[in-house]
């Protein structure tokens, strides 16, 4: 879709729904549980615990909680009515029957089941890891000498998710599994649309399915991780303190609105538009969520919808109700909606995580469900465990609503919309509108013929009085609806039954004499049907003004199909006595060393320098309380950034051992061979070559990242990141370009060589070009991204309190929306960095955030004060291209550092090569930050690396 045909008559609709959820085997069972503000979660006893292998000694520890979503009957399936085998349906992750299953159902709730649908039907889904073939393995129960068997593989693999689902309904669409972590769903919804509207398919299934095996275990409770302490999830609250796991499954069903309204199918809401992207490197590691990446999904689904933002009444949140997360996702919300000139009037803001818990791979699909029943209800739920909204979320509350109550919209809510943020950075986000309005139908008189089939006589009784009981509760079914349904909507088995009817109270008594066993009496106009032969379309009565509705379908007959595992007696976190100076050394290393994936780790290596993140240091402080049993706290590990740090600090929680001796750091290692992590490759090129790009103040590389998948040049794109260390060490430009120099040697030992830095990293890639010349090696080319020449340093100078004072503008050019640019005038210069991101964060701000923000700091300090001590002394014969900023640079920051404004040309004074300018879109910060920006930086890169 795109805006020009974003409309009605390019739209898909929702045709139908199905899914199993913790507390709901229906979707309607699940609408009126979030009606009632029903929450799903709840504490197993101990006699479920032990059941499910859960070890004593681990269910009384004092962080472990006893609590999830569960959902209930996961080891039976009906595999006789999808003609699969006993034995392979025990080898089967539940997930892929459920998902079977409920795919099934979903094709029935649209009227439109596979044997009867003359068109291709596609189907896209995930799935979650599958914990059942873990607890298999785990047991050693089902596994050959030689591995996982091939019928194992196919029926736990997600691989196989969409294609055995298709297999087994006869799907013939496009069969695709789409695995975006807890995003996937929705990324699947989104990708269902693009197929069904490309034309690659007449009808989409799109869902996903979560089951965690055994379903009732709980987990330990981990400070700092995103699981909450007591259970539950208080999205939005000010309380918010962490999610829980949740199990379920969901699918809907998508047409085109124009065949949707030619078969006569119900449209329960419009997807006028929907939006995929990924945070990319942009964000402090990677599963931390990205404000600007959100941003940009939600901007891009609001302007293929065509509506305007403002129309927007309800949003299904992402909601995971972390402190970090929620304020970061209202927040963006908010920005994206204004961005498009009238944010909405008053939106209300929900997440069903509140009632069911986090279902992962299914989270997506599930608050589509929620936000298609608002839409089509007219009717949005309240918001378990919300009091008061979280300081950092009430200052974007101006237009949006949170309720704990159920409300109705005094006006008929337009339009609304769903979020769904993945770890690791796919982001989805879903625009709906309200079904078109029904016109006032004509209802015929006369009689209507009601056919039900089902396998065997069983099966029709069990139909018989779930039909009844529906057509009870739901008194507003016309009986031309339900004739048309049961007649063009529902799959031909070998057992049936026709009850011609007047009117719904008599199919109501009717039913209710066929489920007890009665028989119909024979009409002859359903004599061949009844016989096995086709149907005469006339004889089922009037249905010119008849629509496909919901009603039961086929009744699944469900079995045990499962293999139990004999649970071995894992035990709790460790109580061992705290180890002795050498031994806790060593226990300390091994679990960090483990972590990061880095045996080579130094005793003095930064560990965010080696790819920490705050996910991983949550790890990591659990597993050093549980190995060592000394009472570290994530607080205080958050402040140490090296193995010296954490030995010394666990060292004086244990309290001084006798004899013991302190633990020896060993001597850095010399050369480039210490040094090799310090050279990554970031794409690999198909053409013969490579270009290396040095990183700019601050020593990170992210923006090299997406600058790579902006470029066409086909070489092999390299990138080098700063070499970790206390402030102050590795000041020199010189010392750098050494060192960098030996890395890139090692790739490629002679020239010619493609140099390329940004800012102060095309000043260091200068002294490394001459570096190489000096060494009688050729260099073709240095492309430096908007460098300062080192003009604009002579005679500048700029203290520590210089630095303190551009920091905050410098997060705010680098981190848009994240801190403030200026800082306020009347309070106190501060003393120190980490007074600095005190004062500018916010409660988004994780310490691990604040402590790679304060690295960036010092080693931002150092390059620059290395610039202002260097000036070139060998005039390079290589090329130097600059592209150059069109915009200029922040004044502030210029001033506070007294940086000289220069023109770039400058550089023409420094080699006796070819010397281009190129102009670029932006500024200094925004040229290789902004996504449009960007697309033009990698034309002109191309540009720049090629001959001239």
């Amino acid at each position: 879709m795109n805006e020009e045909t974003s409309g009605q008559d390019m739209a898909a609709v929702v045709v139908g729904m199905a899914g199993r959820f913790p507390g709901a085997g229906s979707v309607s069972e699940l609408w009126q549980n979030l009606l009632n503000g029903k929450r799903a979660v709840r504490r197993f006893t101990a006699e479920e615990l032990r059941e499910a292998g859960v070890p004593d000694d681990l269910a009384q520890h004092p962080s472990y909680v006893p609590m999830a979503a569960a959902l209930e009957d996961i080891d039976l399936f009906d595999a006789e009515f999808f003609n699969v085998p006993s034995r392979e349906a025990q080898l089967s992750d539940p997930q892929h029957r459920l998902f079977l299953e409920t795919c099934w159902a979903a094709l029935e709730d649209a009227g439109h089941p596979p044997g009867r649908f003359d068109g291709r039907i596609g189907v896209f889904g995930s799935s979650s890891i599958s914990t059942y073939l873990l607890g298999l393995i785990a047991g050693g129960e089902e596994l050959p000498p030689d591995g996982i068997s091939y019928p194992l593989l196919l029926g736990n693999d997600k691989d196989f998710l969409c294609t055995k689902t298709a297999h087994r309904l006869g799907l013939t669409g496009p069969a695709v599994t789409v695995q975006t972590a807890c995003s996937s769903s929705l990324v699947a919804v989104h990708l269902a649309t693009q197929s069904l509207l490309a034309g690659e398919c007449d009808i989409a299934l799109a869902g996903g399915v979560s089951i965690t095996v055994p379903q009732q275990a709980g987990y330990l409770y981990r400070e700092g991780g995103i699981l909450s302490p007591d259970g539950r999830c208080r999205v939005f609250d000010a309380s918010a303190n962490g999610t829980v796991r949740g199990s379920g499954c969901g699918v809907v069903v998508l047409r085109r609105l124009d065949d949707a309204i030619a078969d006569r199918d119900r449209v329960s809401a419009v997807i006028r538009g929907s939006a995929v992207n990924n945070d990319g490197a942009d964000k402090v590691g990677f599963t931390a969520p990205s404000a600007a990446g959100q941003v940009e999904v939600i901007r891009e689904a609001v302007a293929v919808s065509g509506l305007p933002a403002s129309a927007i009444g309800y949003v299904e949140a992402h909601g995971t109700g972390t402190s970090l997360g929620d304020p970061i996702e209202v927040r963006a919300l908010a920005t994206a909606h204004a961005a498009d000139g009238e944010p909405p009037k008053e939106c209300h803001l929900g997440s069903i995580k509140a009632n069911l818990g986090h279902l992962d791979a299914a989270a997506g699909v599930t608050g589509l469900i929620k936000t298609v029943l608002v839409l089509r209800e007219q009717a949005i739920p309240g918001q378990p465990d919300f009091t008061t909204p979280g300081p950092a979320i009430e200052a974007h509350l101006d237009n949006y609503r949170i309720s704990a109550e159920p409300v109705r919209p005094a006006s008929p809510l337009q339009a609304a919309a769903v979020s769904s943020f993945g770890l690791g950075g796919t982001n989805a986000h879903v625009v709906l509108a309200a079904p078109p309005a029904v016109d006032e139908r004509h209802a015929p008189a006369g009689t209507h013929l009601v056919l039900l089939s089902a396998r065997d006589t069983e099966a029709l009784a069990t139909l018989a009085e779930e039909l009844r009981d529906h057509l009870t509760a739901q008194t507003y079914t016309r009986l031309d609806d339900i004739a048309f349904t049961l007649a063009n909507g529902r799959t031909d088995f070998a057992a049936r039954a026709a009850l011609r009817s007047r009117s719904v109270p008599e199919l109501i008594g009717q039913l209710g004499e066929l489920a007890s066993g009665g028989t119909p009496p024979d009409d002859p106009a359903a004599a061949g049907w009844l016989a096995g032969g086709p149907l005469d379309p006339q004889s089922v009565g009037d249905c010119s003004h008849a629509r496909r509705v919901a009603l039961p379908g086929h009744p699944m007959r469900r079995r045990q199909h499962w293999i139990d595992v004999q649970h071995t007696h894992r035990s709790g976190p460790s109580t061992q006595p705290p180890a002795s100076a050498p031994q806790l050394a060593e226990q300390v290393r091994e679990v960090i060393t483990r972590m990061l994936d880095a045996p080579e780790l130094g005793p003095d290596d930064d560990f965010y320098d080696r790819g920490l993140d705050s996910m991983r240091a949550v790890e990591i402080v659990t597993l050093l309380r549980d190995t060592t049993g000394l009472p570290l706290s994530f607080e205080e590990f958050d402040g140490l950034r090296t193995l010296s740090a954490v030995v010394e600090h666990m060292s004086g929680l244990s309290g001084p051992a006798d004899g013991a001796s302190s633990p020896v750091r060993a001597a850095p290692a010399a050369g480039t061979a210490a040094h090799r992590h310090l050279l990554s490759k970031i794409r690999e090129g198909s053409a013969p070559g490579h270009v290396f790009m040095v990183p700019p103040a601050g020593g990170t590389i992210a923006a090299y990242i997406d600058l790579s998948r902006r470029m066409s040049d086909e070489r092999t794109l390299w990138a080098l990141t700063h070499p970790s260390g206390q402030p102050g060490q590795h000041r020199s430009i010189r010392d750098l370009a050494r060192l960098y120099t030996g890395l890139v040697r090692e790739v490629q030992p002679h020239g010619p060589y493609l140099l390329a830095g940004y800012s102060f990293g095309g000043s260091v890639a200068l002294e490394m070009a001459a570096e190489l010349e000096r060494d009688g090696e050729d260099v073709e080319r240095v492309v430096m991204l908007d460098s300062h020449p080192p003009e604009a340093y002579i005679g500048g100078a700029a203290d520590d309190a210089a630095f303190l004072a551009a920091f905050p503008t410098l997060i705010g050019q680098i981190l848009p929306g994240s801190a403030p640019e200026t800082a306020d005038v009347d309070t106190a210069a501060p003393r120190s960095v980490e007074e600095i991101l005190e004062r500018i964060g916010d409660d988004t701000w994780s310490e691990a955030m604040k402590a790679e923000l304060a690295g960036f700091f010092h080693t931002w300090r150092d390059n620059h004060e290395a610039l202002k001590r260097w000036f070139p002394d060998w005039l390079l014969t290589g090329d130097i291209v600059v592209l150059a900023a069109e915009q200029e640079e922040n004044q502030a920051i210029m001033r506070a550092l007294d940086i000289r404004k220069t023109e770039r040309a400058l550089w023409a004074r420094h080699s006796s090569g070819r010397v281009e300018v190129l102009q670029v879109p932006g500024d200094h910060y925004s040229m290789i930050r902004n996504p449009e920006n960007l697309r033009h930086l990698g034309a002109a890169f191309d540009r720049a690396l090629r001959p001239a």
